[in-house]
């Protein structure tokens, strides 16, 4: 194997998901509110908690539902019924491989098996699996999507520190193996979508650029942008401050 393969192997490795442990201790969901939803492409965990329309919380790549924990909290605190999942192959999913595809199976599938779902609040690679769902069938009144994950597969490969021809080789590699390294069309999956949309980024956030979420909220007449200035990525999802704002929109 030449170097250039080596490192395209690597890359390629580097794009599985690795995300934190799933222990039963580190959920703040008590263990009887978990079920796996079955389906296309395998089983889907999930913790719900409140009865009736749920708002459904989905995480980005190497997270797990409970980067939502501050935001789950408040809702259930103030009585709003929560729904969490892991996406394919993250947290406590049996599943090996995570696509845009899968994922957006695996959200709607869980928008079927329990709605109705009221609200839908994803972040990052969440935000592909999320706008696949509605595209595919699932209903929610209102979106918010955090960081939406809206750069092309080779400029977030330079943003981790690929080189161009190691980027190159491994995407030879891997539509030689039938794999599929395309963009979600966030704009096409939300054509036909008639709730409200808040999408919100960060002037901070390298690996979601403002300027490409202003011009998807320039595409969608549903949409309203939140911008922040200072938030990392994955802080996005984090902070009460976008807490405060994303329950502001919803007319909490």
């Amino acid at each position: 194997m030449s170097e250039l393969d080596t490192k395209a192997e690597a890359l390629i490795g580097d794009m599985k998901p690795t995300s934190p442990s799933a222990a039963p201790g580190q959920n703040f969901l008590p263990p009887e509110t978990r079920r796996d939803i079955p389906g296309q492409y395998g089983s889907t965990p999930v913790w719900r908690a409140g009865d009736g329309p749920a708002t459904l919380f989905v995480h980005g790549w190497d997270d797990t539902h409970r980067i939502w924990r501050r935001f789950a909290q408040d809702f259930l605190q103030n009585t709003r019924p929560v729904l969490m999942l892991d996406l394919p192959a993250h947290g406590a999913s049996k599943q090996d491989i995570c696509t845009p595809e899968t994922a957006g199976v695996s959200v709607a599938e869980v928008c079927t098996a329990e709605g109705p779902v009221d609200t839908i609040i994803a972040h990052s690679f969440g935000c592909d699996a999320a706008v696949r769902a509605i595209a595919a069938g699932a209903h929610a009144d209102y979106l918010v999507l955090i960081a939406p994950a809206l750069l092309e597969w080779a400029d977030y490969q330079r943003l981790k520190g690929h080189d161009d021809a190691t980027i190159t080789r491994a995407g030879e590699l891997l539509a030689e193996r039938g794999g599929v390294i395309a963009r979600t069309d966030y704009r096409a999956a939300l054509t036909g979508y008639k709730g409200a949309i808040l999408v919100i980024g960060s002037e901070a956030d390298e690996s979601s650029p403002l300027e490409l979420i202003r011009r998807l909220v320039a595409d969608l007449p549903a949409a309203k942008l939140l911008e922040d200035d200072a938030l990392s990525h994955r802080d996005l999802a984090l902070d009460p401050r976008i807490l405060a704002e994303v329950t502001a929109f919803l007319g909490y």
